[in-house]
Formats: structure tokens, sequence, C-alpha cells
């Protein structure tokens, strides 16, 4: 015969059981990772996010033991890479690398796809850069005052080409043409190699771009450079002049995040953080994260997402006053 499990020998079983399913979950996860990582660049590639994206999977590689493999899911300015990994298994083999403006993707879009607070864990912040006011070299202009005063003298003249509507580029024009009394025409493209190549056939005369998509552009003399978006001059650029030195409080930069699905679990994301951490603390992957026309700049799970909020924060007005929407 087989004794009567009292209520209290019931309820250690169910404890014991419980334990051992938490042990085997905790199992699982050290394994992980044991396949190669999905790191979904919600843009085309060629641009900034892309540029990095790349650096970043090459070191996390090595830092996790398996290969972190880039799938570039352009298009909706960021909206249908992001919502893809939104919408993927939480088990930190599906990944995103994108930029600050997720945080906004709400006040841009009725239905992006995605909640960006929700949807993920946003894990590490690796880099930030200026964006670089370039343009086309058939402009008649050779520095930003002479810009700015042809952009106002030929309202809707001039087109702008970016990675898409409500991208950091895109934000960057709307607040230049709002405190320059401007209106250059927006012209969105469904990456960043696209509206570069756009500047290069004179499709569009101007960008506000990411370093490193048109650093290479400006030294072969292909564009002209009149400035960069950040609040100060830039390390790698310091003869360009801020667009803040001559329209007072204008700054505009991208930095960018790397982040994975919202129910992840803990030992995972752990395992992730550890891994961006390890890479950021790595003097030779600062050297060149530099070297590429990035500027180191990590922050972890907390000071990221109040990071993000902040950045969000900053743009709403901005986002209201100009009227901006996506096309």
């Amino acid at each position: 015969m087989h004794p009567v499990q009292t209520p209290s020998l019931a309820r250690r079983s169910m404890l014991s059981l419980a334990a051992a399913l938490a042990w085997a979950g905790a199992a699982r996860a050290e394994t992980y990772p044991s396949r190669p990582i999905r790191l979904v660049v919600p843009f085309t590639p060629g641009g900034g996010t892309d540029n990095l994206g790349r650096l970043v999977a090459r070191a996390l590689s090595e830092r996790l033991g398996q290969t972190v493999v880039i799938e570039n899911r352009g298009g909706a300015g960021g909206n249908i890479g992001q919502a893809a990994v939104a919408q993927a298994a939480p088990d930190g083999y599906t990944t995103l690398f994108t930029g600050n403006g997720i945080a906004i993707s709400d006040l841009l879009f009725r239905n992006p796809g995605f909640d960006w607070k929700r949807d993920f864990v946003h894990i590490a912040r690796f880099a930030s850069t200026p964006m670089l006011l370039v343009v086309n070299t058939a402009v008649p202009v050779r520095n930003l005052a002479e810009f700015i005063a042809y952009a106002r003298a030929n309202p809707g003249k001039l087109n702008h080409g970016t990675p898409g509507a409500g991208t950091a580029q895109h934000l960057a024009a709307a607040l230049f043409d709002d405190l320059a009394g401007t209106r250059i025409v927006h012209v969105p493209y469904r990456g960043t190699g696209p509206s570069v190549t756009g500047l290069l056939t004179g499709e569009v005369e101007v960008m506000f771009a990411s370093v490193s998509a048109v650093e290479t552009l400006i030294r072969e003399g292909k564009v002209r450079a009149l400035a960069n978006t950040a609040a100060e001059r830039a390390r790698a650029w310091p003869e360009l002049p801020t667009i803040g030195e001559a329209l007072p409080g204008y700054a505009a930069e991208l930095w960018y995040t790397f982040a994975t699905p919202a129910q992840t679990p803990a030992p995972i994301v752990t395992t992730l953080e550890t891994a961006a951490r390890e890479v950021m603390a790595d003097e030779a992957f600062r050297t060149l994260l530099m070297e590429r026309g990035f500027d180191p700049a990590y922050l972890g799970r907390a000071e990221l997402s109040a990071a993000l909020e902040a950045d969000r924060r900053r743009w709403e007005p901005v986002l209201q006053r100009t009227g901006i929407s996506p096309e």
C-alpha cells in the first residue's frame, strides 16, 4: 500500500518540483548561448547603425563564444525591424541594435508595431556620434553662415535626404528649419545608404548624416561638410563649427542601443549585459570606435532607460512645435 499524502507532504512535494523546474531553467540559461544569435539592425546596410552594429556583433561574438549575425530589416524609419524583434521569441537568440529614435516611435506613428518600453529590455548603450551637415558640392556655399543665408533665400528649393521619416536625421533637419527659419524639403529613403547615393547624384542637396556614413566622402571631396549637430565641436572635426554656434539652442546627436525582447529570462539578459560591458571595457575596442567616427558612451540597463526617457522628453516639444510626422 502507498501511504496517503498529508497536506504537508503534498506541499513539500510541490516545492520540490518547483525547485527542480527552477534548477532546470537555470541549467538551460547557463548553456546560453548554444547557437548563433541574430542582431537585427532596422535599417539598410551602409549607415551608422549598420556600421557600428557590425563592430559590436564581432566583439560580442568573441565574448559569447557564438557567432552574432547581423540581419538588416529596414523600412518605416526602423519600425519594421524593431517590431520584428518585439514579436520574436524571448530566448536571447533575436536581439536588436538600433538608435535613440526608438524612444519617440509612439509620438511619430499611430501604431509603430511595438511599445518601446513594454516590449523590450534595453540592455546597453555602446556609442554616440554627432551628425554632420553636408551638402552636394554643386550647392554654392562654403560654410554654415552661407548655407543658412542661401536656404533662407531659397525656401522649398533645397531637398534633404534621410534614412526615413521620424529618424534622428529627420529630427535634426526639422530642428534646423525651426531655428533657422528655413524650409528644406524632406526626402525619406529606406536607409542611409540610398540617401547618401541620392546626395552624390544630386537627387537631394543636403543631408544631416552620421559621421561614419559620409566621412570618406568628405575626405575625398565628393561632398562638403559645413557643421556638426552636437552641442560641442567633434573631436575628429574640430575645424567644423557646431550648428548651435549660429543657432543657439540647437543640438542633436545619434546614439546606439542594444536590446532584447521583453520576458527574456533574467540570466540571459545578465549574460548579454555582462558581454556588452566587457566589450566596452576593452581599450582596443574603444579605440576602434573612435577611429570609425563613434564616441564610446556606455550605459547599462538602469542608466539607459533613464537616458531614453530624457531624450523622449527633450524631443516631444520639438515634434509638437514643428508638426513633424511620417510621410
